[in-house]
């Protein structure tokens, strides 16, 4: 390739499209993903929201139950067992607070009027790329899907921040006009924080000094794509037109395998709660998708580095200064990769509990708004419930051992529970309903919230670790951040499921124990028993079939010392 000079930080379509095909130095991008490039054919279009009858009918009918529900289970707790039926009476109360309170800030939802930005006058915008080992090919096509997008190129700034101090990769995107920066070291003395915060901050201190005229930030994690099209100008329409807007948070899809076994495609989240949130003032940006207004982020004094990692408590301690925030629900980020072997999603989400629970129990809310703060208490008592999660399984296998946490040997106890039950199966098809979700003809309701329970069941025992571990860490005690690995470790990850193995097979040998002790002693308790015995029967064994996705033949995982409860290395 001739040579050609290029102005720093100053992307040339034409150079870069020749350019990008090797990645100067002779590497291919990787090939933009299936699902990326669907979210391009689907564009930008999104419906008025309507009404939310669904949401609100379904949590009326539970909230009724509920009320009908709790007086008759307290009344008949087994007082002379309180080992069974005080934990019983706990995670239900726990459970009861948490659903309430979803449904609470359900009730309200919004989507933001379209304001699209029209050509001229786009505002220059700086794009951080964080990176840390990931490859080559993968981050080139990150860098490609920014700049093929709809926008001008000398109105973009991309910055490649790698603390893997790659040379590679620098010979890489410096051939095609993107800046490559160099952080200090990790812990070297002056960077404002070791991991991804830091890495940002100290590209946010390159770009003050060089282009200090730059007014938006962009964050885009290294292995996610541009979804769609006009991402910026779907954004950047909202930012000018509102000086009170902190950010716009939007989708993020990602490639995945057929059916998305680990949920990480998030749709209840990212196309109902955001609905909900929106409505509320109470977004918050999620790592990638996002853009920032510089003024903002220098109001919170850049990205925070005190929790693990940045996205959640910046934009809480953006809204608790009295910025707005926005979701617009287009797909932003489409991820190449997606967690899909237990470890890794282990390594992931709890890394997004402890985030979270330190956030809640440690960081200081002022300023907030009580409708801001429900809906982040809402995130805490999601993983709280991992402890009811625990305590239900006690429960059921109490009750096949002859000790049930309530007392009632009629039939009329059906009259109760039952109605309630169901009314919880409705409310979370009703309140999980995707938003304007493409996959029309490939979404089956009932299964994708299924598949989400059963993650967030088997997530249990590493949802309450974090919640352990930020207790007794305090506020000043700071777990070590790991980067989520961006490779596949398919096998069978048996001492991660380990646990949940134990339990199923307890479960079943102390069922053919109640069937020949005769210890289930009424038709309402085996009714009762069998109905959520076999539910979290079901979770479980989806989740133990997990851990050895993407594996036709077994192959054992090499020999460890591990701890098996929750599948991490010791010393």
């Amino acid at each position: 390739m001739s040579e050609i000079l290029l102005e720093p930080g100053v992307i040339h379509t034409e150079v870069a499209a020749r350019s990008i095909e090797d990645g100067g130095v002779g590497i291919q991008p990787a090939p933009s993903s299936s699902i990326a490039q669907a979210c391009r054919r689907f564009g930008d279009d999104y419906p008025p929201l309507g009404n939310n009858w669904r949401v609100r009918s379904s949590s009326v009918l539970l909230m009724f139950t509920a009320c009908v529900y709790v007086p008759w289970m307290i009344a008949h707790l087994n007082i002379g067992a309180p080992w069974v039926s005080g934990p019983f009476l706990a995670a239900n109360v726990l459970t009861l607070v948490s659903v309430f309170l979803t449904s609470a800030n359900s009730w309200h939802r919004s989507v933001p009027e379209r304001k699209t930005l029209a050509e001229g006058g786009e505002p220059h915008v700086a794009v951080i790329i964080p990176t840390c080992g990931e490859s080559i090919p993968m981050i080139l096509r990150t860098i490609a899907s920014v700049t093929e997008q709809n926008w001008p190129a000398d109105k973009l700034t991309v910055i490649v921040s790698d603390d893997g101090h790659d040379s590679g990769l620098e010979a890489a995107v410096s051939a095609i006009g993107v800046l490559y920066h160099s952080p200090p070291p990790r812990w070297a003395p002056g960077r404002d924080g070791a991991a991804k915060a830091g890495n940002l901050n100290s590209a946010l201190a390159m770009i003050d000094a060089d282009f200090p005229s730059i007014e938006f930030i962009e964050t885009r994690d290294a292995d996610d794509e541009v979804g769609s099209n006009n991402f910026l100008r779907e954004v950047m329409g909202q930012l000018v037109a509102d000086e009170r807007l902190a950010y716009v948070q939007t989708i993020k899809e990602a490639q995945v395998s057929a059916g998305d076994p680990f949920n990480n495609r998030e749709s209840m989240f990212y196309r109902n709660q955001m609905l909900s949130k929106n409505a509320a003032n109470a977004v918050f940006p999620c790592g990638s998708g996002v853009v920032w207004r510089r003024v903002a982020l220098r109001d919170i004094g850049d990205f925070p580095v005190w929790n693990l990692v940045e996205d959640l408590q910046s934009g809480f301690e953006a809204l608790r200064r009295g910025w707005k925030s926005m979701y617009v629900p287009i797909v932003g980020a489409v991820g190449q990769h997606a967690p899909e072997d237990v470890p890794n999603v282990f390594k992931q989400r709890g890394t997004w509990a402890l985030d979270t629970v330190r956030l809640m129990l440690w960081a200081d809310s002022k300023g907030l708004s009580k409708r801001q703060f429900a809906h982040f208490a809402m995130l805490l008592l999601y993983y709280l419930t991992s402890f009811s999660v625990l305590t239900y399984f006690y429960c059921i296998i109490a009750s096949l051992m002859g000790t049930s946490p309530v007392n009632d040997n009629s039939l009329v106890a059906l009259a109760f529970i039952l109605p309630f039950a169901f009314a919880n199966e409705i409310w979370l098809l009703a309140s999980n309903y995707p938003y304007n979700d493409r996959r029309k003809q490939q979404r089956h309701q009932f299964r994708d919230v299924w598949r989400a329970r059963v993650l967030w069941t088997g997530m249990s025992t590493v949802f309450a670790k974090a919640i352990i571990l930020a207790v007794l860490g305090g506020r000043n005690k700071k777990p070590t951040y790991k980067v989520t690995r961006k490779e596949h470790d398919l096998r069978w990850h048996w001492r991660e499921t380990l646990p949940h193995i134990i339990l199923l097979a307890s479960a079943m040998v102390l069922f053919v124990y109640a069937v020949v002790a005769r210890t289930l002693t009424n038709i309402g308790q085996i009714t009762v028993t069998l109905y959520f015995g076999s539910t979290y029967f079901g979770l479980l064994a989806g989740f133990v079939n997990r851990g050895r996705h993407g594996v036709k033949i077994l192959r054992l995982p090499t020999v460890e010392r591990r701890w098996p409860f929750f599948g991490q290395k010791l010393g």
